[in-house]
């Protein structure tokens, strides 16, 4: 079986892994904005070199999670390629159906994206589930008018979904390959090979998920998670602070 480790949970001992995960959430936050208002190289610089630092930190398999990066190089290419292609200005050289001004913009564009991926791969793979659960739910418990509890269960679920799908990508990518589906020229009928069995699958996973939460009398009482910080969280927290302050007045 195909072993994917983007938005998976990796138990590891790391300081942040033992971070708050409020705080550890708040870095994400700031981070996400950080990398939205980012225009000059430096403030993209500012931020791969701290989550590069986090990523270390956490002991997370730099090795395996640039490899998997092939998962996005479509999603990155298209990025790329339509903002080169369809935003107007100066042609390149050598190259004059794209703009350089839309070669820029789309590299921007690129760099926020493998930028917030890098973020959020930090923060499913130093946070368990059952963490972020109780993260989420605390932040929305003074909202009113918000099911807390049932808001925090989604967005769980949702993200126990997204590895199931990139697992059962890669193990299907492997079947396909196995069966020589590289020699079907017919690109609609690679995709339609590819991406029926593949929602099938993902859909009879969320009943089998549904099916498991009723069979243990899932209710949403449940005692409230106790979190503690300590001197390490704040400083983490300040130095993404810094960054997005580093962003702005620059």
């Amino acid at each position: 079986m195909a072993q994917i480790v983007f938005f998976q949970y990796l138990e590891k001992d790391s300081l942040l892994h033992r971070m708050d995960g409020r705080l550890k959430l708040l870095c994400l936050l700031l981070l996400s904005l950080s990398v939205s208002l980012a225009k000059t190289p430096a403030h993209y610089a500012a931020a791969f070199c701290l989550l590069c630092a986090a990523l270390s930190a956490a002991k997370l398999p730099l090795a395996a999670l640039l490899r998997e990066m092939r998962l996005f190089a479509f999603l990155l290419a298209a990025v790329f390629l339509a903002n080169a292609f369809f935003t107007d200005g100066d042609p390149l050289p050598y190259l004059t159906c794209f703009s350089i001004q839309g070669t820029q913009t789309g590299a921007r564009f690129a760099a926020r994206l493998i930028l917030m991926i890098m973020a959020c791969t930090v923060m499913t793979g130093t946070t368990s589930l059952l963490d972020f659960r109780n993260i989420i739910e605390w932040y929305l418990r003074p909202v009113p008018f918000v099911p807390e509890v049932k808001a925090a269960t989604i967005v769980n679920l949702t993200f126990v979904l997204i590895p199931v799908i990139l697992d059962s990508y890669a193990e299907m990518m492997d079947a396909q390959k196995a069966r020589g589906i590289e020699l079907q020229k017919n690109p609609v009928k690679r995709v339609r090979y590819m991406v029926i069995p593949l929602l099938g699958r993902t859909l009879r996973r969320a009943d089998e998920i549904v099916f498991a939460m009723e069979a243990r009398c899932y209710s949403q009482t449940r005692t409230r998670a106790v979190f503690h910080t300590n001197r390490a969280d704040w400083v983490l927290l300040l130095a993404c602070a810094g960054v997005l302050v580093f962003v702005i007045l620059t």
